[in-house]
């Protein structure tokens, strides 16, 4: 309370201090194991660094309201402080100097201790007025207007220059350096944008700057246009079928919508950059990402748990449905996971497809390109493989797959609905996690560098599975104990889980068999841990309903 400068300084670090340990914690585990485990380790690194600490701190821009694929709403999210008697350049630079300052701040640590820990030297203060800079003009771009189409025009305009700037320096080497000039523009380009965001502070704060969105905003979820795209009637002679009606309307649907956008999208692309050259890049990232991006972004939440300024909740429609947890959680994996599936299906048919064309972009696939061949290798593998299956295994992996995806679909729906319930105890949990893995490469580094002994490192690296599995089997136990003494589940539901689980398991063995892999001779141990897959059907059946019933009965 002696300085006004120093009390917004305790606020920001208040407001931002759990995004900071997540951003180091992440930047110093994975630039740690690109290190370890690949050649060009050093260039991953900084990417992943780059990647950790060029953003601005989504815990103070996300106070505007808004969603993260929007850039939260523009405009400066500070606005509570503006009845203090704080000039305006006082507020804005005291915001601007501590997200710029303490992201490179964050970046320099972590490059210093890599680089120190691996003795490969990662770039560090040249890079450093460049975050800062790049900080100063992406919040500049986002503070001094509450124009949202202002706001994606300058950040598009603003961002690419620097993107490229950067992109050039890594391309020879990992000599990032600056010239004089360079430098000094880079200056210049801060201090214009601090005048800036003062000006257009200044007019928000006199009421004189407006909000102006282009669209609606849409309920929570996928866009209005998207759920209201397919109209059909709701089923008034089953509650089953409204509920399936309603989990289609609201979602499964919207994905499946998407899967076929990107799927028509795939094809596009390679025949467009068949002519045109600079979209193949991109095309070779749709292709890339494309399956995983319908799995975890488009499967994830199918409790439909709701964010709003750092607060997770569940709707009180969906709380306060007439249904059971156990069949409400049921029906809500089992339609989104089939949407999500045709999804998988549309989107992997499309790749297949259309990296037939990848044969007509001629020399790009050479030299640097050449893991364009790779992806040429890996697709007559494939269809080899699979040419060579009889019917039962082309059966088994079907069934495999799907399982797989309700698996996928359940966990992250649970994952979320315990990040509502139980924010602090799945970030401790996340925390140990990151740690864990720390420990593991610094232990592996320092056996390299004669500090640790070789059998320390090997038993803690084989003790890692059985900790793991320990705590599969013992969660699972949990679960199904707790969720039949708490009647969340009913013996029908644990005997339906079984059943899923056997599936699963014969599945699993067809394709073990169809592989090769011959059980006769091995020891029971390597059996054990062969089977282990098993487990996870039964632990995410059962975690499905359990995290519900805490999210609908808080």
């Amino acid at each position: 309370m002696r300085s006004p400068i120093v009390a917004m300084l305790w606020e920001h670090w208040q407001l931002t201090r759990v995004e900071a340990a997540q951003r180091l914690g992440l930047g110093i585990v994975a630039g740690s194991a690109a290190l370890a485990l690949s050649d060009s380790g050093p260039i991953i690194a900084f990417w992943i660094l780059i990647a950790a600490h060029a953003f601005y701190w989504f815990s103070i821009a996300k106070l505007n309201g808004g969603r993260f694929i929007d850039g939260y709403k523009p405009g400066f999210p500070l606005h509570l402080l503006y009845t203090r008697p704080v000039p305006t350049a006082v507020l804005v630079g005291v915001a601007m100097g501590y997200d710029a300052f303490f992201s490179a701040a964050l970046y320099v640590v972590s490059a210093a201790l890599l680089g120190w820990a691996f003795d490969k030297p990662l770039p560090l203060f040249s890079v450093a007025v460049y975050l800062v800079t790049y900080h100063l003009t992406a919040t500049c771009v986002q503070w001094s207007t509450r124009n949202r189409v202002a706001q994606w025009i300058g950040s598009t305009v603003t961002a690419l220059p620097f993107f490229f700037l950067l992109t050039n320096r890594v391309a020879s080497s990992l000599q990032v350096e600056f010239s004089l000039l360079e430098d000094a523009l880079m200056v210049l380009v801060g201090l214009v944008s601090f005048g800036l965001t003062v000006v257009g502070v200044g007019r928000q704060r006199r009421g004189g700057a407006t909000a102006s969105e282009p669209r609606a905003a849409g309920s929570a979820g996928y866009p209005d246009w998207l759920v209201t795209l397919f109209r059909f009637r709701c089923p008034t002679s089953s509650a089953t079928r409204a509920q399936v009606w309603f989990e289609l309307k609201s979602s499964g649907l919207p994905v499946l919508t998407i899967g076929l956008a990107l799927a028509i999208l795939v094809p596009l692309l390679f025949a467009i950059s068949i002519a045109v050259m600079p979209v193949r890049p991109a095309a070779v990232a749709v292709a890339l990402l494309g399956v995983p991006a319908v799995l975890f972004l488009l499967g994830a939440n199918a409790f439909g748990i709701r964010r709003r300024q750092g607060r997770r909740y569940a709707s009180s429609f969906e709380a306060t449905q007439p249904y059971g947890t156990a069949q409400l959680a049921g029906l809500k994996v089992l339609v989104r996971s089939g949407c999500v599936l045709a999804a998988l299906i549309a989107v992997g048919l499309s790749v297949w497809t259309s990296s037939s064309l990848l044969s007509a972009w001629g020399g790009w696939a050479d030299g640097p390109k050449s893991g364009i061949l790779g992806m040429l290798m890996v697709r007559r593998k494939i269809a080899d493989a699979l040419g060579g299956l009889t019917g039962y295994a082309l059966a088994a992996q079907a069934v495999l797959v799907f399982i797989a995806v309700g698996i996928t679909v359940a966990g992250l729906a649970g994952l979320e609905a315990l990040r509502a319930r139980y924010p602090r105890q799945v970030l401790v949990g996340r925390s140990l996690l990151l740690l864990w893995c720390l420990g593991i490469i610094l232990l592996v580094l320092a056996r390299r560098s004669g500090i640790a002994s070789a059998s320390l490192v090997t038993t803690v690296i084989r003790a890692t599975p059985w900790i793991a599995a320990s705590a599969l089997v013992l969660s699972t136990v949990y679960l199904f104990w707790s969720g039949l003494a708490e009647r969340v589940l009913a013996l029908h539901y644990v005997y339906g889980a079984l059943v899923i689980a056997a599936a699963f398991g014969a599945a699993w063995l067809t394709v073990l068999h169809a592989g090769g892999v011959q059980f006769a001779g091995m020891s029971a141990k390597n059996v054990a841990w062969i089977l282990s897959p098993v487990l996870l059907p039964l632990m995410t059946s059962a975690l499905a309903p359990w995290s519900l019933s805490r999210v609908r009965h808080i």
